[in-house]
């Protein structure tokens, strides 16, 4: 199976300061100082049971956006993406909304949605998905 790693758009101060709006009520933190893709290993010290992370290339172009809930957390989620090759070649950069501790799975996705819905990237990004926003309002605001 090949790995589509789009290229989206450069992270910026002003794309960035948008997204902590879209996680609403939910929202414990913005991390957005990037934490270098070999330093990953330090969101274990912080325990992020649930979150929406963006993983940037060295030039701070956006290469995945996506979202996180389960027991191991964010350190588990980006282990799965270290083991591919071809994320490791491009990974370099790491930036968290760190949500509630299980948010509802209806909120979360409308949060990553309306993330991707801020950032333009449907198009941009394709073949990437990424959950409607459509229920935002309702489930977050």
């Amino acid at each position: 199976m090949t790995i589509v790693l789009p290229v989206g758009p450069t992270l910026t101060v002003g794309r960035l300061g948008a997204l902590p709006g879209a996680a609403g009520r939910y929202l414990l933190q913005s991390r957005f100082d990037a934490v270098q893709w070999p330093q990953r290993w330090t969101f274990e010290e912080v325990d992020i049971v649930t979150a929406v992370y963006l993983i940037s290339d060295s030039h701070d172009r956006l290469r995945w956006l996506g979202q996180v809930n389960r027991n191991d957390g964010l350190s588990g989620r980006l282990a799965q993406h270290h083991a591919s090759a071809a994320k490791r070649a491009v990974f370099a950069k790491i930036r968290v909304l760190h949500l509630d501790d299980w948010t509802p799975s209806e909120a979360l996705d409308a949060i990553e949605g309306r993330c991707a819905d801020l950032l333009a990237i449907r198009v941009m990004m394709r073949p990437r998905v990424w959950p409607s926003a459509r229920e935002w309002p309702a489930v977050v605001a």
